[in-house]
């Protein structure tokens, strides 16, 4: 009784190192990606609102003066907002996908802007 004990407690020990093992594989993997990505965000205010810029490399890719989505002309009222979509549209670009945002987006992430 006491041998069939141990190799369950032997098993689940080696289960348990192996699932943690595949955890700090895949989160390496996923810093890498991100860290290997051509593209870089400034924010910057302006005024009296927040802009975001995406370079690629070192060339000026994205100037995003306004709200993208958004009826009329409104600026991020804040720098967390700014950098929210910012690193949004890099995660899009590099998935390669068009770094478009949609009201969904904004929603989501709870972007404050005036609903027109």
């Amino acid at each position: 009784m006491k041998i069939k004990y141990n190799y369950k407690i032997v098993l689940l020990g080696i289960t348990v190192l192996f699932g943690l093992a595949l955890y700090v594989l895949t989160v390496n993997t996923e810093n890498n990606s991100v860290n290997e990505s051509p593209f870089a965000l400034h924010i910057t205010k302006q005024d009296s609102i927040w802009i975001y810029e995406v370079y690629n490399k070192e060339s000026l890719f994205i100037r995003q003066v306004y709200i993208p989505a958004v009826k009329g002309k409104q600026g991020f009222k804040t720098k967390e907002d700014a950098e929210k979509i910012g690193n949004l549209v890099i995660r899009k670009l590099s998935e390669n996908k068009m770094p478009v945002i949609s009201m969904t987006d904004l929603y989501t992430n709870a972007i404050n802007f005036e609903k027109n």
